[in-house]
């Protein structure tokens, strides 16, 4: 029974009115509608019926603002409406109404109560045909809406019927994406692309979304019924484990569980646990190489490589040695170490890796030129090292350096010497001669 249908409303008479009032308003309008003359009988005679007409009086007493229209702004107000509802009140209000219209009281609330009920099943009917009447994106919103105007204890019956059709409009969509989801993180695990990644962050945030309402409902409700949420949860977080431990993979882990963190911070035990997996990927992730370094360190492999294959360390190799000084290391080499070891954004201990990986290399080509009769390019290689060897803050390798360059100061000096005095006596010769 809607409140048009109401008898009261059909005969425009009052709860009151006695049952005179009731036939006289009846004929009279059966005689100006002869059409709908079998409506105004049907109404008639429930008034004038002890029993019937209860529902008709809750109905009265319950008034036109206990009707859904729109969900996001009714189902509140009718909630409450209906939550004050008490049989044993009605039957009083419904008593003294009776007294007025000489009709017998009502002894018990079992008809009031089943009334009431059957009030119930008609506003949970009505929210039902709203939320098939919604599109998906309506019925997430209106959820999400609802859900976040309530308190612990602050609701009752209807909430709870609006949240039941909810869940039932929503299963088969919440299945479709979780069956999304477990396809996508078969493709993560094979190849963790950009495209896959992306994909899971939509299909994830599209089922919390959906998902929320209920699990923060069931938080209200006190049951904390999460098992969807944390089947999902748990699932991809697993794959971001996998990624992390077989494949040893540390940015698409840590970009899965910072989605999982964002999404799931409603639940407590899931956000604490997920809090501590990004705290871990985080810190393994400042402790991972950065592809500056990477860069530079294959570089310098590569120089050290072309030496250890382009020169020699004996008594033959003072041709091959210089050839590669001038033609390689001079002309590539040096200026690419020069280039990497001048760039910025290296970690404090990345660069002292490179500064030692680059005093290395100084001072091998330092030992490859002491093979041939130029100490001065000996000397060369072995200041240079020297800087670098500082800046690595590797003791052994420091006292190397230095003591290389003090052993080929001194040859460059002898050898320096050596070339004044035979200069000096060459010019004797020539004066004697002349």
């Amino acid at each position: 029974m809607t409140f048009e249908e109401n008898p009261f409303r059909v005969l425009n008479v009052s709860i009151h009115d006695t049952k005179t009032t009731i036939v006289d308003a009846a004929d009279d309008l059966a005689f100006a509608q002869p059409d709908d003359e079998k409506i105004f009988a049907q109404a008639r005679d429930i008034l004038l019926n002890p029993r019937k007409r209860i529902a008709a009086e809750v109905r009265q007493l319950v008034g036109e603002n206990i009707d859904i229209e729109n969900l996001s702004e009714d189902v509140l107000r009718v909630d409450k409406k209906f939550s004050a509802l008490n049989a044993e009140e009605l039957r009083q209000q419904i008593n003294a109404a009776r007294a007025k219209s000489k009709f017998p009281a009502v002894n018990d609330t079992k008809a009031i109560a089943d009334e009431l009920k059957n009030l119930r099943d008609e506003i949970r009917s009505k929210i039902h045909d709203k939320f098939q009447s919604a599109n998906q994106k309506m019925r997430v919103s209106f959820a999400n809406f609802l859900v976040d105007k309530l308190a612990a204890g602050n609701f009752g019956v209807v909430v709870e019927d609006f949240f039941d059709s909810y869940k039932l409009e929503m299963t088969a969509s919440l299945d479709e994406t979780s069956k999304q989801i477990s396809n996508l993180l078969k493709r993560i695990k094979a190849d963790a692309d950009k495209n896959s990644l992306d994909d899971l962050a939509f299909h994830v945030t599209e089922f919390v979304r959906a998902r929320k309402p209920l699990d923060e409902f069931s938080i209200l409700l006190g049951t904390n019924k999460f098992d969807d949420s944390e089947e999902i949860f748990y699932a991809v977080r697993a794959t971001a484990i996998d990624l992390y431990n077989e494949k040893d993979l540390v940015d698409d882990p840590l970009k899965i569980t910072r989605l999982l963190a964002e999404k799931f911070s409603y639940l407590p035990k899931l956000a604490d646990e997920i809090r501590k997996d990004v705290a871990f990927l985080e810190k393994a992730k400042s402790n991972q190489p950065s592809r500056i370094f990477l860069d530079a360190k294959a570089a310098l492999d590569a120089i050290k490589r072309s030496i250890e294959r382009g020169v020699r360390f004996d008594k033959y190799a003072e041709q091959q040695n210089l050839k590669f000084y001038h033609t390689q290391f001079k002309a590539q080499h040096e200026s690419i170490l020069r280039e990497f070891m001048n760039r910025q954004g290296y970690k404090p201990d990345e660069l002292k890796l490179l500064n030692l990986m680059a005093a290395s290399i100084y001072l091998q080509m330092g030992a490859a030129m002491t093979w041939t009769p130029y100490p001065e390019l000996a000397f060369e290689m072995f200041q240079k090292a020297l800087p670098y060897a500082g800046d690595s803050g590797d003791a052994k390798l420091i006292m190397l350096a230095h003591k290389r360059v003090a052993e080929w100061r001194e040859a460059v000096n002898r050898n320096s010497s050596n070339w004044l005095w035979w200069t000096i006596g060459a010019i004797v010769v020539l004066y004697l001669l002349s």
